[in-house]
């Protein structure tokens, strides 16, 4: 079996799933680049009875040929294609039904359909024929697991897990993929003998996003900055044009998917629905669009509570389309060159303040309050006199609401005499703003902590890095 970097959980649900004494059939899924299929095929490897992927060829035939290619390398004698995915599934079956099929070492016959969305292409009667042999036959084989697994999130959540015909809540299991933790991040680049500090990991999981695929691509005699550049800005670069096969592996991407991330990409704590509408054009298609890139993990929805009639916000999380969108379009040429720059600053900061979205379990935990029930956002005062933001607000069901300054700096963030008044004032703004009857902390999350200072006693608390990686 292959190494498997952190997943632990993930595991663990695989393998209790494997011992169930019921037909299982179990949805992977999760963007693209996230290891997905690495994670299956680890677990399961040899062990197998039946894989096929599905094509980016979006031609019926074409899908059909795959498919019967899998089943000849697994046994079957066969040579012909299948004239349609009825008989395509007939034949899996019989496949199945040999009596020297691979099982598990507790007997079960495993069926793993990797990009299971690529095979369902438009005017196919794949869906139709896979719900026809999952309900009809495989259901009943208390043996059988079968495995679907795809990037197209969105399409996975409408037509699998929102379907209302024939696959009507037929999914037993669901497995969300996500990126790589900090923690995880770590593991993977000492695996890769890269031996880099926590700063440089998190100086890659701020341009990667915890992504293994693009971990996986780093070259130890390299510096970050080296590889950035050879990845992303060269010539030949192999991440230069990811992110239109990222977005069309994951949403069939179209003009108004890149448009909004485009916007959304210049606004650090997100832009009401309002402005994108009166940018991009309202109706139908941004909806669609906004919710296709909400269920890919790609932008959040949130709502400020306090804010009149509390008005949907969307923000940009992931960190690679972040650093694309930013840099890779023409703005930057080196990456060697640009950072330390003002600008890579800037994008550092806000960069920095989604990887703290993406492990807010660590942060609450680091504030001991891992078990508390919150609401998380982003706040910014609305009158023009006080203009006080606040990089993320933590309000608490224990009566406590944490306002948290989110600050990478190189050496322990220094609390000068101003500065204290400054984060004085910006709780004072919240508290008269909110009306909010809870204690109201200041909280620093700081990459290398606090420097020593009587001006630092007004923060209830420190999250450092070190927080971060737990």
């Amino acid at each position: 079996m292959n190494t498997i970097i952190g997943r632990r959980s993930e595991q663990d649900d695989l393998e209790e799933w494997c011992r169930s004494r019921k037909a299982e059939l179990i949805c992977v899924y999760g963007r693209r680049r996230v290891g997905k299929t690495y994670l299956v095929e680890s677990m399961f490897r040899n062990r197998i009875a039946f894989s096929a992927t599905g094509s980016e060829d979006k031609r019926v035939k074409p899908q059909l040929r795959v498919f019967a290619g899998a089943l000849q390398r697994h046994g079957e004698r066969a040579k012909s294609v299948p004239a349609d995915w009825f008989e395509a599934f007939d034949r899996l079956r019989e496949l199945l039904e040999q009596p020297d099929v691979t099982r598990t070492e507790n007997g079960r016959r495993v069926v793993f359909l990797d990009e299971f969305p690529w095979f369902a292409t438009k005017r196919s009667d794949f869906l139709t024929a896979f719900a026809d042999f999952w309900n009809a036959w495989a259901s009943k084989q208390r043996d059988m697991i079968v495995i679907i697994c795809g990037s197209a999130t969105s399409w996975i959540i409408k037509n699998l897990f929102e379907n209302t015909g024939s696959m009507f809540d037929r999914i037993t299991r669901r497995l969300y993929i996500a990126p790589f933790t900090l923690r995880e991040s770590e593991l993977m680049t000492a695996s890769l003998d890269l031996g880099w500090s926590r700063e440089a990991v998190l100086d890659a999981y701020l341009v990667f996003g915890g992504l293994p695929y693009y971990l996986d691509m780093l070259d130890r005699r390299k510096s970050l900055a080296q590889n950035i550049d050879d990845l992303c800005f060269g010539a030949h670069a192999p991440l230069r044009n990811e992110v239109p096969h990222l977005m069309e592996a994951t949403l069939s991407d179209s003009p108004l998917h890149r448009d909004v991330v485009r916007m959304l990409s210049r606004s650090k704590s997100g832009v009401h629905r309002a402005k994108i509408a009166e940018a991009l054009g309202d109706g139908g298609p941004l909806s669609r669009v906004l919710d296709d890139l909400e269920k890919c993990g790609y932008i959040r929805k949130y709502k400020n509570p306090y804010e009149k009639n509390k008005p949907s916000i969307y923000q940009l999380v992931d960190p690679f389309l972040l650093f694309s969108f930013k840099f890779m379009e023409g703005q930057v040429e080196s990456w060697a060159s640009f950072a330390g720059s003002p600008a890579y600053y800037a994008w550092r900061g806000n960069a920095f303040e989604l990887a703290c979205l993406a492990h807010i379990p660590q942060l609450k935990a680091a504030l001991g309050i891992g078990a508390v029930q919150t609401a998380c956002f982003p706040w910014a005062s609305s009158l023009s006199a006080l203009g006080a933001q606040v990089d993320l607000v933590i309000e608490r069901a224990d009566h406590v609401t944490d306002l948290c300054e989110m600050k990478y700096t190189d050496e322990p963030l220094a609390v000068s005499a101003e500065y204290e008044r400054k984060l004085l004032r910006k709780r004072s703004a919240f508290m008269q703003e909110s009306g909010t009857r809870n204690a109201v902390h200041l909280v620093a999350v700081s990459v290398h902590g606090i420097a020593r200072s009587t001006h630092a006693d007004c923060l209830a608390k420190t999250v450092t890095l070190g927080d971060l990686f737990s």
